[in-house]
């Protein structure tokens, strides 16, 4: 990740107020709680940065535990009183065999070069019949400015993600879904016109958003997950994956 949009996604992470992250919380919450509805599963959230969202597990009573590569990111959630943070060393995971009920993988895969093999670590330290819940970002011709400075390798469709997926563990799918569905048609006029018109001195699509576009934001945004859970989307700016371990 860019050093410069890194600091300034440590800023953003520490605040609950922006549409996109309020939303991306609940529609995990949610999820758990369709899937765990008596149960208090041990969570690791793959890929945590600086473990703003392990803490938002924690406070709601889940188990968590995050890891991430960066141990820059790790330190500044420990300076922050944030618990069960580990750094990621050697693409091992340092957890034993079938330690977690669910493994999150939030925005997190399009970042691994070699995504198969960490697949197959989340496979490992889940639990037989454990949930591997999985969002990355939706199709190659969305790439632009923001997934340069992200350092992503990729963008998925919800084909090439199951077909990764499958290949790489024994997983059985539970869920599919894109998401972001009602605000894709905006979103996606704004990436391609950025690449005819690329904007000055923006340093990421965080910055494009004020206190009225981040209110009508979150209600679209957030109807739109009251729908997502009996509903699927054909399309969407991201990719949403539940899948089990056999």
């Amino acid at each position: 990740m860019d050093k410069n949009f890194e600091n300034q996604y440590f800023e953003f992470d520490s605040h609950d107020d922006h549409w996109w992250l309020k939303v991306r919380r609940l529609i995990i919450k949610d999820l758990l709680r369709a899937h765990f509805p008596s149960q208090n599963p041990k969570i690791l959230d793959f890929g945590s940065s600086s473990g703003e969202f392990v803490q938002y597990l924690q406070k709601l009573g889940y188990d968590t535990v995050g890891c991430d590569v960066s141990e820059e990111a790790i330190k500044k959630g420990e300076q922050k009183g944030i618990s069960n943070l580990t750094v990621l060393k050697n693409d091992r995971l340092d957890f034993s065999s079938e330690s977690f009920d669910v493994v999150l993988a939030l925005d997190v895969l399009e970042h691994v070069k070699d995504e198969a093999k960490a697949i197959k670590e989340i496979h490992r330290v889940l639990k037989k019949g454990g949930l591997f819940i999985v969002f990355v970002p939706a199709f190659p011709f969305l790439w632009g400015f923001q997934d340069e400075i992200s350092y992503h390798y990729r963008r998925y469709t919800l084909p090439s993600l199951l077909r990764i997926i499958n290949q790489s563990a024994d997983f059985a799918i539970v869920r599919k879904s894109y998401f972001n569905t009602l605000l894709f048609p905006p979103i996606a006029l704004v990436r391609l016109v950025h690449r005819i018109i690329k904007p000055k001195n923006q340093k990421s699509d965080l910055e494009i958003n004020n206190n009225l576009l981040n209110n009508l934001f979150f209600r679209i945004f957030n109807f739109e997950r009251k729908l997502l859970r009996r509903l699927s989307f054909p399309f969407g700016v991201s990719v949403l994956l539940v899948s089990r371990k056999k």
